[in-house]
């Protein structure tokens, strides 16, 4: 039976004829089910939702009012939804409760991430395959209730952000009801992406606000191995045999610095000095205080960062660049571990900058080490005149924002270590 075309598009409802219900499966529980490509997340459902007043995940309130906009999304399957919030607050788990709701109440709909169905689409974009690419657009493009999970997580490219476009701009223009949930910001999101999704008379936002729950040092980026072996109680002040008094004193004013700003993250930290004087081990132990304090927090190798997001550009990446650069430069804490062993390239000055600027526009706490020290970046050698644009080494040398630690002391890696031996020239000496 087709809807009444008259009735307004509010107030319609999708009823499969008869020749349809072989693709719908409206009288097979099995078949709806099967499309729906729920798989394991049937186990997903609002009976298994935990309300209450437990934050570990999500902020108790948003999280409601996120819960009873998925309810009345199920109940009058109108308009469209969407759920945005941190990774974690129970976005996927409310649209697979929507989804496993219509199921019962055997109405068809569509469960998809849209980095997977992107994926699919690439794969089945082929002329020789052109059938399955129709097949599987037409399925996100038609369904009757569409659940999108994940936006933003996809890599983007242009080819992705067209189909993506394509698929919205249909069931926004005939207004059919959609589910979007987004580990974004609403306001990170494109102005495209936005005007579609953030229509006040045919959209639902909610915002679903991180808990305070106790972060997860998996989350960190630091290896637990370091987190375990790098805290402040560990750390050696006094240095290695040998270690003078001015080192040991430089030790102690890392260390003290580092320990304050742990305790009240303020301003940046930059701690400088060569390799093995303990840099890393304080901006552990950073991350580690951070932790335990209930504060987001992110540790990265710069040049491991750096070939993250270089990897994120192709079709290839598990996470899309966006999602990466936004989770760095919006995390409440970041350190960055060996500043300037990156590979110096425009590509990588570009994405420093950007982060730079965001974070020092910001005042966001931001924790540096580097093997170069503030007045070397900045200073007369003409090694150094090109390795940082003017702007990046600017905000650096912000000393209202900057605070920079020199740690001077011999290799720790070397402590108790026997010298080793030096190896005589063959041939005659001079007296």
């Amino acid at each position: 039976m087709a809807p009444n075309e008259n009735a307004p598009a509010s107030s319609r409802t999708v009823i499969p004829c008869q020749c349809q219900e072989q693709v719908w499966g409206v009288k097979s529980s099995d078949r709806i089910r099967q499309y729906s490509d729920l798989g394991p997340l049937e186990r997903l459902t609002f009976d298994t939702v935990e309300l209450g007043t437990k934050d570990t995940f999500s902020e108790p309130s948003s999280f409601r009012d996120a819960y009873h906009a998925a309810q009345r999304f199920v109940t009058d399957q109108q308009g469209w939804l969407v759920l945005c919030g941190p990774s974690g607050t129970g976005k996927t788990h409310l649209a697979a409760a929507v989804g496993n709701a219509l199921i019962d109440a055997n109405q068809p709909v569509r469960f998809v991430s849209v980095p997977d169905l992107l994926d699919h689409l690439r794969s089945a974009f082929d002329p020789a395959i052109g059938a399955q690419f129709d097949e599987v657009f037409m399925q996100a493009i038609e369904a009757p209730v569409l659940i999108l999970d994940d936006l933003g997580a996809q890599s983007s490219t242009a080819w992705a952000d067209e189909k993506l476009d394509q698929i919205l701009t249909h069931r926004f223009n005939r207004r059919l009801p959609t589910l979007v949930t987004t580990g974004n910001r609403f306001d990170e999101l494109n102005d495209r992406l936005r005007t579609r999704l953030g229509d006040p008379y045919f959209s639902t936002v909610v915002h679903i606000k991180a808990g305070s729950g106790k972060p997860d040092l998996r989350d960190s980026g630091l290896e637990p191995r370091l987190a375990e072996s790098m805290a402040f109680d560990s750390f050696n002040t006094k240095g290695a045999a040998g270690a003078t008094a001015a080192q040991r004193h430089s030790l102690t004013e890392a260390y003290e610095a580092a320990r304050v700003f742990a305790e009240h993250p303020s301003g940046w930290l930059y701690l400088a000095g060569p390799t093995g004087v303990g840099k890393t081990h304080l901006a552990a132990a950073v991350v580690g205080e951070s932790i335990a304090q209930g504060r987001e927090v992110l540790f990265r190798f710069v040049p491991d960062l750096l070939d993250d997001l270089r990897r994120s550009y192709g079709p290839s990446g598990t996470k899309g660049f966006d999602h990466i650069f936004s989770q760095v430069r919006n995390v409440d804490i970041l350190v960055l571990d060996d500043f300037g062993a990156e590979a110096s390239t425009a590509w990588a000055e570009e994405k420093l900058y950007q982060l730079i600027v965001q974070r020092h526009d910001s005042m966001m706490p931001t924790v540096f080490t580097s093997r170069t020290t503030l007045e070397a970046i900045n200073g007369p050698d003409p090694r150094n005149a090109s390795r940082y644009s003017d702007a990046i080494i600017s905000r650096l040398s912000d000393a209202n924002v900057v605070a920079e630690r020199y740690l001077s002391a011999p290799d720790y890696r070397h402590r108790g270590a026997a010298p080793r031996p030096t190896a005589r020239k063959s041939g005659n000496r001079k007296s």
